[in-house]
């Protein structure tokens, strides 16, 4: 038997939806995770290397590196776009 799709407009797979109020907190944690992690990685495996407790070093420095990225992001991406919307013609 098939299952039918959900006319539930506040969820997206079987998740619940964030209020579009929070739009920017939301966009700024995934900016800073998907950008602090790669680049923790990378920084830990040139200054460690895959030696023991590398995995320990590097989801420490993942962490604050988040923790930084934060709010840095929810102050940075509306600078960029300002930015980005002069440049960059309509």
């Amino acid at each position: 038997m098939r299952n039918k799709p959900s006319n539930q407009s506040h969820t997206d797979m079987g998740c619940k939806m964030v209020s579009k109020k929070y739009y920017d907190i939301v966009m700024s944690c995934i900016v800073a995770v998907f950008i602090s992690v790669p680049i923790s990685l990378v920084m830990t495996i040139i200054n460690v290397g895959f030696t023991e407790g590398f995995l320990l070093v590097f989801l420490k420095s993942a962490l604050v590196s988040i923790l930084i990225s934060i709010p840095l992001a929810k102050i940075c991406i509306p600078v960029a776009e300002r930015i980005t919307k002069k440049v960059v013609k309509q």
